[in-house]
């Protein structure tokens, strides 16, 4: 066995070492590639995962986590069932279900979409494409689902991809609110849910493409770095972005290989350690607990690293 490979087993034997099953179960699948249809015991499991149960066990009578909705971050509904969404419960899940449920009986706001505030009159796009996101994965389909996509289709800027400020007068999209629209949009696709989806496959292509003009991470104007967080990678994800993310979402989409890509895959690769591992980070806010220590190399990000890193090497990106 080569040494780049044997480190490589060693690697995902650390990953799996007293792992729990929301983690091995994305091990096993993306990384040794074993069939899902081997590990659907394993992905029941995850509800009982420490975390997953944790974070279940805080949820209230009346279906919401923390304050309500969107309060406080990251113990508020909306995250909650985000978080839950990357650690893999299954999508039948009656309980995130019907909290699910409760996003989609919020109003409708001024120019469309899903409005969780009492303080302004318009949606928030970044938020909305995380609630297509969440309820595209738990498979729930109404008419207010159409209505997330029209709005969202409605709100892409002539750039290409889309931001938050685009009512007041912003002319440049924002990374943060593209790779939230296009997550949503991807798993609206991948559901299955026929509404309008020839649309939505020529503006995911669109945002795709103006991510990619910044080469992940650059200002397209001078080639300077945009934000050094975006060279900082946190899960669980919640609103910001980074270049993991970013890439994490372009393996799960089947997004081709693009050179535009390859400084970016540079700076995931010279992240890791000498041990094949990758650095722990977290966005700042109220957790119920925090997924890893910062203080550590972190399990999840290993994993995606390694999980965008082998797609990308093995041609599947090509």
């Amino acid at each position: 066995m080569a040494a780049d490979e044997r480190a490589g087993m060693d690697t995902i034997s650390w990953l799996l070492d007293k792992a729990d099953p929301a983690l091995e179960f994305q091990v096993r699948r993306d990384l040794l590639h074993e069939p899902e249809h081997s590990l659907i015991g394993l992905r029941h499991r995850i509800k009982t995962s420490a975390h997953v149960k944790l974070l279940l066990d805080e949820r209230h009578e009346n279906g919401h986590w923390g304050s309500g909705v969107y309060n406080p971050k990251w113990t508020c509904t909306h995250y909650v069932l985000w978080e839950l969404v990357q650690l893999g419960i299954p999508p039948g899940n009656r309980l995130c279900r019907e909290s699910c449920d409760l996003l989609l009986g919020f109003p409708r706001g001024e120019h469309g979409g899903i409005n969780y505030a009492h303080t302004v009159t318009n949606s928030d796009v970044c938020i909305n494409g995380m609630i297509l996101n969440i309820i595209s994965y738990f498979g729930l389909y109404t008419d207010r689902c159409n209505e997330l996509i029209d709005y969202l289709l409605a709100s892409q800027m002539p750039d290409g991809g889309w931001n938050c400020e685009y009512l007041r007068g912003t002319r440049h999209s924002s990374l943060h609110t593209t790779i939230s629209v296009l997550e949503g949009l991807t798993r609206n696709l991948e559901s299955g849910h026929p509404y309008r989806s020839g649309e939505l496959k020529t503006a995911r292509s669109q945002g795709i493409e103006f991510i990619l003009e910044h080469e992940l991470y650059k200002s397209s104007t001078t080639g300077e770095v945009i934000r050094d967080e975006f060279l900082r990678f946190c899960f669980p994800v919640r609103w910001k972005y980074d270049i993991l993310r970013c890439l994490d979402y372009f393996q799960r989409a089947a997004i081709a290989h693009d050179p535009r890509m390859d400084a970016a895959l540079s700076v995931v690769a010279r992240s890791r350690d000498a041990k094949g591992r990758w650095k722990s980070f977290k966005q700042a806010g109220k957790t119920y607990r925090d997924l890893e220590s910062v203080a550590d190399r972190g399990k999840w990000n290993t994993l995606r690293a390694l999980r965008v890193l082998g797609y990308f090497s093995n041609g599947l990106g090509g």
